[in-house]
């Protein structure tokens, strides 16, 4: 089991990605999946899900924006104060903003929005985080990051661009944590098969008049794979960077999105 016995953080729990990588985290053995999110209805669905595998892993809810600087604190300390550790910290939340939108006439307030959730939100966690693993000399942080950041996608420029500076920050945090054994690394999802991507799917198609294969076939031809990637399988690759499988790897891009993108 690539997580047995840890303690995971999972911020951004949502209907695709979010929930699937709480899910895997039980399966996989975790001690404990601590659930962080805006809405407290996601964190009951995934609570719901890891419940419906019977292991014994335990369930913290916390309701939490990761904006606010208090909320990632009171997070982190209901974590050590029930488990004593965090081992992993799984960073997922996110804000879209505007799409589609040209850059050159991008609402720049916006910009800051989603900068303010992607970029400095996921820091003010991982800077709360980053203490306890220090105590421990051990610990391992996984930052979900886009395609969008590595190849233009049309529409997606300020969601790209703030994911594009988390991923530099993760190569710094790296280097200056790696003496405290804590690993820091990013994986790059492209599309997804599952609950969002279906939506957007029959929602497109239906706005269109064709039919939903129509939409589907020049996304997966645009993968080496030939398909769209499960959001079951990009969760396991997101999962194996916090697991003691990955002990030499720190400061590294990892793309799970079916050879979408091949850096």
């Amino acid at each position: 089991m690539l997580l047995k016995n840890k303690v995971i953080i999972l911020s951004g729990v949502g209907p695709g990605l979010g929930i699937k990588m709480a899910i895997e985290s039980a399966r996989e053995g975790a001690k404990a999946v601590v659930l962080a999110a805006r809405t407290a209805s996601k964190l009951d669905e995934a609570e719901q899900g890891i419940r419906a595998l019977g292991t014994d892993c335990q369930v913290l809810k916390v309701p939490t924006d990761i904006t606010d600087r208090a909320q990632c604190q009171r997070l982190v300390k209901q974590t050590i104060d029930r488990f004593g550790r965090i081992d992993g910290l799984l960073n997922s939340a996110f804000m879209h903003g505007n799409f589609p939108e040209a850059v050159d006439t991008a609402d720049l307030q916006t910009w800051r929005s989603v900068f303010d959730t992607n970029l400095f939100g996921t820091m003010n966690l991982t800077q709360e985080v980053v203490p306890q693993m220090k105590k421990q000399s051990s610990g391992a942080i996984a930052m979900i990051n886009t395609v969008a950041a590595r190849r233009p996608f049309p529409g997606e420029a300020g969601y790209a661009a703030s994911k594009g500076a988390l991923a530099v920050a993760v190569k710094y945090l790296a280097k200056e944590l790696g003496q405290h054994g804590i690993r820091v690394n990013s994986v790059f999802m492209g599309w997804m098969w599952g609950a969002p991507v279906q939506a957007y799917i029959k929602r497109s198609a239906a706005e269109y008049g064709v039919p939903e294969e129509q939409l589907i076939a020049p996304i997966a031809a645009s993968t080496a794979l030939g398909r769209i990637p499960t959001d079951d399988d990009c969760a396991k690759a997101a999962l194996f960077l916090i697991s003691d499988y990955a002990n030499a790897v720190t400061g590294a891009s990892l793309d799970a999105n079916g050879g979408e993108y091949m850096g």
